[in-house]
């Protein structure tokens, strides 16, 4: 299957990404959040990069598998009587298909990290459980299947809520809590909890980790960014 390549995030929304992640290069190259990566197995530079390439790679969506869907289409037909025609509309499905994709930037590359991060810091791992918990719950009753497009979660409320939870449950490993917290339980509650409505969206690709939770995710890794400062 081929792959699909498209920004899940356009216009302000990408602007604003650019804007603070130029602003963060500076405090990582310093050594303000450099140093403290370091401690969780992460080079300063591995971190830069991650994002950038997270951001590149939002571009791509890998296709996983195809979902038959009925959309209602109005179907006029028109009945003559006297030569003269009388409009008669009636609905009906017609069939179509929706490709599910997982997005490599904003699914792939952090399901990876976390990963990663858990294996060298196994300390928080009870923490993460919890908040993976937590924010998968609270972004499914958050998040809304927007038809044509795909699950939408306000790009604000992980990082936020992931942030809070960290601070207080996560200690020193906070930063590993929020970014395995806010990135798998935001694609577990935004979009694969969310997998009964995929058949409802009428989107020609819904992307897990793509448009419509993107901007979520790669805000909590800018936001495990802050409190590793």
């Amino acid at each position: 299957m081929r792959r699909l390549f498209f920004l899940p995030i356009v216009g302000v929304m990408l602007a604003i990404f650019l804007i603070v992640l130029v602003f963060m290069v500076p405090l990582i190259l310093f050594g303000i959040i450099g140093r403290t990566l370091y401690r969780f197995g992460l080079p300063w530079y591995g971190f830069l990069l991650f994002l950038i390439f997270s951001l590149v790679g939002s571009t791509v969506n890998v296709p996983l598998w195809k979902i038959r869907t009925d959309i209602p289409v109005i179907i006029m037909r028109y009945a003559y009587f006297m030569g003269i025609p009388y409009p008669i509309p009636s609905i009906e499905s017609k069939e179509s298909y929706t490709t599910v994709s997982i997005n490599v930037g904003g699914a792939l590359m952090p399901l990876v990290l976390s990963s990663y991060l858990l294996i060298v810091n196994s300390a928080a791992i009870p923490a993460s459980f919890f908040a993976t918990l937590l924010i998968s719950i609270l972004t499914y009753f958050l998040s809304r299947p927007v038809q044509g497009l795909g699950i939408v979660v306000p790009g604000f409320i992980p990082p936020i809520l992931t942030a809070i939870f960290a601070l207080l449950v996560g200690g020193e490993y906070a930063p590993v809590v929020a970014y395995v917290g806010g990135t798998v339980g935001t694609l577990l509650g935004a979009d694969l909890f969310h997998k009964k409505d995929f058949k409802k969206l009428g989107a020609p690709n819904v992307s897990i980790g793509g448009a419509g939770t993107f901007d979520g995710i790669f805000l909590t890794g800018l936001i495990a960014l802050l409190l590793a400062s």
